[in-house]
């Protein structure tokens, strides 16, 4: 976990960019998968004890880093 950590607050303040498959649910029975590309700077990391960093791109909406898909730096 430490190195995990560490390897995250190094991403802060860098320009990234990734995929990440978001899950909608629509009914009980049906869903739809896609595929987001995202682009942008790092400005939060989250870091917990008993869960993996995740990261905020722009202010926005935070990803696992686990979830990351095609994960570059700039």
């Amino acid at each position: 976990m430490a190195d995990a950590n560490t390897t995250a607050f190094e991403f802060l303040g860098k320009t990234v960019s990734f995929e990440y498959v978001r899950h909608i649910q629509i009914t009980e029975q049906s869903s739809i998968d896609f595929r987001e590309k995202v682009s942008g700077v790092i400005t939060n990391i989250v870091l917990s004890l008993n869960s993996e960093p995740e990261i905020s791109i722009n202010d926005g909406d935070f990803y696992s880093l686990s979830d990351l898909i095609n994960f570059t730096v700039s």
